[in-house]
């Protein structure tokens, strides 16, 4: 059944969607609505109780706050995301605003601020080219550490790389995909292979290493304009396991890439060039993610609340709630949530990851300094596995009746997604579970089966 709290959310997004959708649209000759080619980023409205005050939480306390916010539905997350300002009451935006930058904008409800957003110097003839939808954003106590930026158009692509150029950036973190729910959100603004000139910046291809998680691409970028100057080599990390809808399953491809992100970044580069299609979602996500494991570690405290109450002055709206209109239903998945989930795992668990090269010094190392200890500190690596919270509500296909009984251990249970579901059986049996799959990747696998050979049979095939 549908509770009230449901169908009031789920009327709530219809009337939402609606004012959008009739506010997005024009009306054609004919009575038919035609999508313009610019579309708004969907904004969910503040709570009208209006902002309340979260403090800082102490390390140690991240585990058990997280556990509150969570119940009933994120009722809590909710409550704190919808208390942050939208933005600086007092930021203007004329310069994205001018009619002849209006084009330059992927989406019109999402701009820089005049006071934080990056400028380019002006072309010779060309009147007025210093504008581009970026705007430099602090880190943990480092200035203009980072530019958020849209994803570029085609139109933008030059005026990009001209950015990178003349930012001195190394880094561009990207976390999206070219195309999502078939909609583009981003040009392709670098060469496949070989070398491709945009405006004045010439960059070749000098490397391209795909992962689970994410892609590394090496560019070689040198100025035709600046001659004189030496290439510089910039490093594009290519986020790909963000889902079309939501935030990822576990935080932890992201810590990862997170930590190549800070090693591949040289001591005195410019600004870390980070963009999703809007330049606020996912590009606040991440650097929010960043800025607190920095105070983790400097304070041993987390306050995101602030922190991303103070970008926000910076650029706006960023750090959003994703949604899906689905089957008449509507589903939230929170990145403002997603960031806490991220920093208690980090808090948890920490960095684990070794360079395969680097495991048998790293073992050597630790029986030399403590040789009675090497032992009790992977045992103690391993104890941390035992403590990995169960979500039980990820496993209620396991846990149904009919298909219990499929499991030789009942207490092992494959999550949802990583369920191996068969072609339905013949005689209307539509239990086509498999308690004993688990499907990583392109590989499934499977405990030895019980007495239900026949459902082996039909996995196979």
């Amino acid at each position: 059944k549908m509770n009230r709290k449901s169908f009031s959310r789920i009327m709530w997004f219809r009337r939402h969607r609606k004012a959008v959708v009739n506010s997005g649209d024009k009306k054609m000759p004919n009575g038919i609505l035609e999508e313009q080619e610019q579309q708004r980023v969907m904004l969910l409205s503040r709570s009208p109780s209006g902002p309340k005050k979260y403090f800082p939480i102490p390390v140690e306390n991240l585990e058990e706050e997280i556990r509150m916010r969570s119940a009933d539905e994120g009722k809590l997350f909710r409550e704190e995301f919808n208390s942050l300002t939208p933005g600086y009451v007092q930021g203007t935006f004329e310069m994205a605003n001018k009619e002849e930058n209006r084009e330059k904008n992927r989406y019109p409800n999402i701009l820089p601020y005049d006071h934080s957003r990056v400028i380019l110097t002006q072309i010779d003839g060309v009147s007025p080219s210093d504008y581009i939808n970026a705007s430099y954003i602090d880190g943990y106590k480092e200035k203009n550490k980072f530019i958020a930026a849209q994803g570029p158009k085609q139109e933008t692509v030059n005026d990009f790389w001209r950015m990178i150029w003349e930012q001195k950036s190394a880094v561009i973190v990207m976390l999206t995909n070219l195309k999502e729910r078939k909609e583009e959100k981003c040009y392709q603004y670098w060469p496949d292979q070989g070398c491709w000139t945009y405006g004045n910046i010439r960059v070749s291809v000098e490397d391209s290493i795909v992962l689970v998680d994410y892609t590394i691409r090496k560019f070689c970028v040198q100025s035709l304009h600046d001659g004189c100057k030496a290439p510089r080599l910039v490093t594009q990390l290519h986020f790909t396991s963000w889902p079309d809808f939501g935030v990822p399953f576990t935080p932890i491809g992201m810590l990862k890439f997170l930590k190549k992100v800070k090693t591949l970044n040289p001591a005195h580069a410019g600004p870390i060039v980070v963009h999703c299609s809007a330049g606020v979602g996912r590009t606040g996500t991440f650097i929010v993610i960043d800025a607190i494991i920095d105070m983790m570690h400097a304070e041993q405290k987390v306050d995101v609340f602030e922190f991303v109450s103070r970008i926000r002055n910076q650029r706006q709206q960023m750090v959003q709630t994703d949604y899906a209109y689905l089957a008449g239903f509507c589903w939230f998945q929170m990145q403002y949530s997603f960031i806490y989930q991220a920093l208690l795992e980090y808090y948890l668990y920490g960095d684990t990851e070794l360079d395969v090269s680097s495991l048998e010094k790293h073992l050597q190392t630790s029986h030399n300094a403590a040789p009675n200890l090497v032992k009790i500190g992977l045992e103690e690596e391993f104890k941390k596995l035992t403590n990995v919270r169960i979500m039980k509500e990820n496993m209620r296909t396991g846990n149904l009746p009919a298909n219990m009984k499929k499991a030789r251990v009942i207490q092992i249970i494959p999550c949802k997604r990583s369920t191996f579901y068969r072609a339905p059986a013949p005689l209307g049996n539509w239990n086509s579970a498999n308690n004993d799959c688990v499907c990583l990747g392109e590989k499934v696998f499977i405990s030895l089966p019980v007495k239900f050979k026949g459902f082996l049979y039909r996995a196979e095939w």
